[in-house]
């Protein structure tokens, strides 16, 4: 009788690890489809947004590290157009006043991208209630 009682537990609990295991397996299984349903969304934007209504931006020549470390693949945006180039990415760089760390920024977004060439238009806007310049680049990568 206790080998026929110990018998029935183990089949009981070996139907249950079972059907444990195929729940496991079905909510795979159900994760897997649900995931090929994602996609994924590259999309860029030409929004500029400033909440400074006495902005007073002005463009200036970029003249920082970047041009000579990348001089291969630097253009001006004038000679950009000239050439023909086809655009292929834009970013934008916010609120800088240290015109270093902004490049910096910029050589680490094109040392990641790595474009075929690249130019910066550099806009500053005075900050009078602390003297100084805030700097917004702009920074398009052709093909």
């Amino acid at each position: 009788m206790n080998k026929l009682l110990i018998a029935g537990v183990l089949i009981t609990l070996s139907t249950g690890a079972a059907a444990q295991k195929l729940n496991e397996i079905e909510e795979r299984q159900e994760l897997d489809a649900s995931m090929e349903q994602l996609i994924t969304l590259d999309e860029q934007t030409d929004i500029f947004i400033t909440v400074d209504e006495d902005a007073s931006f002005e463009r200036i020549a970029y003249q920082g590290f970047i041009t000579d470390v990348y001089s291969e693949i630097y253009v001006s945006s004038h000679d950009a157009k000239e050439m023909g180039l086809e655009k292929l990415k834009k970013f934008y760089i916010y609120n800088e006043t240290d015109i270093d760390a902004l490049s910096v920024k910029i050589g680490l977004q094109i040392d990641q991208d790595k474009p075929t060439s690249f130019s910066i238009d550099l806009y500053r806007d005075y900050q009078q209630d602390s003297g100084k310049f805030t700097y917004v680049a702009r920074i398009i990568e052709y093909k």
